[in-house]
């Protein structure tokens, strides 16, 4: 009795596990399909910068209509196909009980944004790219699209026009200069902004590259200086290595261009210890004739170099009040070293393996062989051998240290 109920609390307990195992899967976000097509590398790289600025929760309610009436479509395809099945095979029991155990459809689930990159032909693509409905039908269900996208982009000289269609309709159409297409991004994330996303704004930061943001407290990354966020007031933290740190309040609504004022960190002197000491220092690119730099800005580059040793290249983007420099001998920089001190111990080995060889022989044929006089061969076999084994030994101490010390 013991065995069985201990039986089934381990059969409870492994239930449960495989519950809490599962349970992280069924609360991931569903995704929502987007893909982008075009006949220009440069169009697509910019496609690719607005879907990024894009990524993240759906909000759109038109997006999550459509999607759920696709989603429920597809049940209903796959339940039917399911019945139609159970009707070939005659399972009447399968029948009668068919759909008793669907679950309740909930709309707690949230979408995200996933960008896919599915193979199309050439023909479908130039199908895409002339807005044909029926292709983007065909090749959304297909490929279990929720959002294709296809951009006809020609450039003529320094212009370039282009023509987006977004699930069969025309969304945009623009000429602007090929070379400065900070325009066309505005103008391609507007068109494609309302079709992902409700009750956001779009916020230009204007900050230097070495410079990190964070919302909220969660750090992110801006694409080309502009990020989406939610309506409302956020909390934004700069820090960099470069300026001191700065946090603001700013409350989020459209056309809101944040430009805080950065602060350099003051300069410090910065004291460079080398070993060798007398190693030659270049700050910045420029001989220092001295191991102290009065105005050390960040970020910075050194480089300490003398004869016999791998030059020494440092960079840091922080400012530092010393810093030490410790050169590598030449040598040790040697990838081949111990593939040599190999080489020459296995070498020397089979020297001295046939040279002992040749004694132990020859001397054995001089007591067989008493009338011939064979005493200088030995002599000599045994005087290489000798040798050989001194050889031997100091390739092998050679070896030990080329491959345990690294010299």
């Amino acid at each position: 009795m013991n065995s069985s109920k201990a039986t089934f609390i381990s059969r409870k307990k492994l239930s449960l596990f495989i519950i809490l195992l599962l349970l992280p899967f069924s609360l991931v976000a569903a995704p929502y399909r987007v893909a982008a097509v075009s006949d220009d590398d440069a169009f697509s790289s910019l496609l690719d910068d607005v879907l990024t600025v894009l990524s993240g929760e759906v909000t759109s309610p038109d997006a999550i209509a459509e999607y759920e009436k696709k989603t429920a479509e597809r049940e209903d395809l796959e339940k039917a196909e399911e019945l139609s099945s159970l009707r070939r095979s005659e399972s009447f029991d399968a029948i009668e009980s068919f759909g008793e155990d669907d679950e309740e459809i909930t709309d707690d689930d949230s979408l995200v944004v996933e960008i896919v990159a599915p193979e199309f032909s050439d023909v479908e693509k130039s199908f895409l790219l002339q807005g044909d409905e029926d292709a983007f039908t065909y090749l959304m269900l297909r490929e279990n699209l929720d959002l294709l996208i296809a951009a006809d982009a020609k450039e003529d000289g320094l212009m370039t026009e282009c023509t987006v269609y977004a699930n069969g309709e025309e969304i945009h159409r623009n000429l602007y200069i090929s070379s400065d297409d900070s325009s066309e991004f505005d103008s391609l994330l507007s068109a494609l902004f309302p079709m992902l996303k409700d009750d956001e704004v779009i916020v230009r930061v204007e900050a230097p590259s070495t410079v990190s943001l964070s919302i909220d407290g969660e750090a992110v990354t801006l694409i080309r200086s502009v990020i989406v966020m939610e309506r409302g007031e956020h909390l934004l933290r700069f820090t960099s290595p470069v300026y001191e740190t700065v946090e603001m309040t700013i409350d989020a609504e459209e056309g809101l261009v944040v430009a805080p004022e950065f602060v350099e960190f003051p300069t410090s002197r910065l004291f460079i210890s080398t070993l060798p000491y007398d190693a030659e220092l270049y700050f910045q690119g420029l001989k220092s004739e001295s191991h102290f730099i009065p105005e050390a800005d960040v970020p910075f580059q050194i480089t300490a170099v003398r004869e016999g040793f791998a030059p020494l290249l440092v960079q840091s983007r922080l400012p530092l009040e010393s810093i030490n420099l410790t050169l590598r001998p030449q040598w040790m920089e040697d990838n081949d070293i111990v593939e040599r001190a190999k080489d020459r111990f296995y070498t020397n080995l089979l020297a001295t393996i046939i040279s002992f060889g040749c004694y132990v022989a020859s001397d054995s044929l001089s007591g067989i062989y008493t009338d011939a006089d064979m005493a200088p061969a030995v002599t000599l076999f045994a005087g290489v051998s000798f040798v050989q084994l001194v050889e031997l030994f100091d390739s092998m101490f050679d070896y030990y240290q080329a491959s345990r010390l690294g010299i």
